[in-house]
Order: structure tokens, then sequence, then C-alpha cells
């Protein structure tokens, strides 16, 4: 392979700096989701869920860091077939099992806040927070078979994208009522002149929003990719594009998760101030162990030269 463009570049060094935001954000959130629960016990549907994503979330943009590098600085991926296989194969089982999570999470926000009198939405109100973890290790059995079914199938690169349908179906109808369901209530609130539940149901809006954004452009991105690599166009700058929208829309979903949730964001800001106070005492500490041997100094040249002048006016 030749040397890397200016392009190619810059598209690597925004893919770092899109990882790193995501991997620092998923693993700080499945970190709090652990301590929570190691300190009462007990964790709710949505951590649980949060919790898995977060995980899974922060190999897979570790699978995407991994696959920019052999690409841009060491091997052909085309030339090396069993590389290429491993990287499908891990590819295919994070990606469809984060997708799988999302879905679930905006299912369980959706039972949580829509109301609707039918019997088998509030049928499924009841018992869908219980079943969440059955359905979590379903998404793991899933995932896996998709693999296994990716890698004897003679169209390949067709199934990276046919797995994604299922959840990213579930998902926009979900979210669709979501939307739906806080603009009417966002209505009713105004008409009620409640500005600060108007606030908070506007920023749920634009939350769900550009996630669902960031959802859609993914899968589209994914198709198009597909498209063009069964007309042969194949580009590493192209390819570069699609790693940076897959780590945009994984880095990006954790900071919604991060700025919406109370619990996360109340410890961001807890951590924030923690950091800041280390770093306001070791300033305070240099300050001081400057300010100490600026004065050790000054007190020693003062005592030399009033010995000195002591001399100088009493000579022996």
């Amino acid at each position: 392979m030749g040397m890397p463009t200016l392009f190619e570049l810059f598209g690597f060094v925004l893919l770092v700096i899109e990882t790193l935001i995501g991997m620092v954000g998923n693993g700080f959130i499945a970190i709090v989701n652990c301590i929570d629960w190691f300190r009462s016990r007990k964790v709710s549907p949505a951590d649980m869920i949060l919790s898995c994503l977060s995980l899974f979330r922060f190999a897979f943009l570790a699978t995407v860091i991994q696959t920019a590098i052999i690409n841009l600085f060491f091997v052909d991926p085309f030339l090396m077939l069993k590389i290429k296989i491993a990287y499908d194969s891990s590819w295919v089982f994070l990606n469809t099992a984060n997708l799988w999570f999302a879905s679930w999470l905006s299912v369980l926000y959706c039972v949580k806040i829509v109301n609707f009198s039918h019997p088998l939405f509030l049928q499924m109100k009841r018992r869908f927070p219980g079943l969440v973890p059955w359905m979590l290790l379903g998404t793991v059995v899933f995932s896996a078979i998709s693999i296994n079914t990716s890698s004897s199938c003679k169209f390949l690169n067709l199934l990276y994208v046919v797995p994604d349908f299922f959840p990213f179906t579930i998902f926009l109808f979900s979210s669709i009522l979501l939307l739906m369901s806080l603009w009417r209530h966002k209505n009713l609130l105004q008409n009620s002149a409640r500005d600060v539940s108007i606030e908070a149901h506007l920023n749920a809006i634009k939350a769900l929003a550009s996630f669902s954004v960031l959802y859609i452009s993914k899968i589209f991105v994914e198709i198009l990719s597909i498209v063009l690599f069964r007309m042969g166009i194949y580009d590493i700058g192209v390819y570069f594009i699609f790693l940076n929208v897959m780590a945009a829309y994984s880095s990006g979903h954790a900071l919604i998760l991060i700025f919406i949730s109370p619990k996360l964001k109340q410890e961001s800001v807890r951590m924030l101030h923690q950091l800041r106070r280390k770093e306001g005492r070791k300033e305070g500490r240099k300050e001081c162990t400057i300010v100490s041997r600026l004065n050790s100094k000054c007190s020693t040249n003062v005592g030399f030269f009033l010995v000195l002048c002591f001399t100088f006016r009493y000579p022996n």
C-alpha cells in the first residue's frame, strides 16, 4: 500500500477523536451503572439495557479503530482474506447487538411514557420491564447467529444490513410514538403555562430527534456502502467517511444519554468538579513550593547582605 493521502489522514484523525470520545462516554455510562448496581444491589431495566449497550459499543468502537489502522497503515483486507473474515464476524456481531440494544431502550421509554388504551399496549406496558433480561440474552444469541449466517452466505456484504432491518423497524416505530406523545404533552403543558415542564419535554424531543437522525444516518451509510461495494466502487477515503459516521453514531448517542439522564449528568458534573479541585490543589502546591523557594532564597540573600554590611562596618 502507498502512503496515505492528506484526506485519508484527516479522516483517520477525526475517527480517532470520535472513537476516544465514544469510548470515554460509553465507559463512563457502564462504570456509573455498575457502581450503582453494587451499591444498591439492584438494577433497573433501563440501566440494564444502558450497561449492555455501553459495553458493546465500547468494544465496537475498538473494532472500528483497529479496522481503520489496518486499512490505512498495514495491510489491504481484500488481499488478507483471513483478517477480513475475522473483522467481518466481530463487526456483524457487535453492530447487530448494538442496534438491538438501542431499539429495546427506545421501546422501554415508549412503554413508560406513551399512554394508549389499547389492551395489547397495556399488556406490553406491564410485562416489558420484566422481559428485559431475557430480551438482552436473546439479542446476544441472535447476533451470534447472524455471524454464522453471514460467514456461510456468498452474499456476505448484503447480510451486513439484513440483521439491522428488524431493530431499525422497531426503533423507528417506537421513536415515532415517543415523539408524538412528547409533542402532545408539550402542547398540553404549553396551554397550562408550565415553563419548566415544557423545557424538559423540548429537551427530550431534541435528544430523541438527534439520536433518530444518527440512527437513520448510520443505516443509510451502511446500505450505501454495500451498494457501492457491489458495484465494484471502493475507495479508502469513502471507507473512512463510512467509519466516521459509524463512530459518530455510537459517540453521539453516548453523549445524548449522559446529557438527558439526571443520574449520569450529575455524576459527570461531580467528576469534573473533582478533577478541577485536584488540578487546583496541584497548582496550589506548585505555587506554595515556588513561594517557599523564593522566600528561602530571599532570606539567604538578605542574611548574606547583612553579614557583608556588618563586615564592612566593623572590620577586624
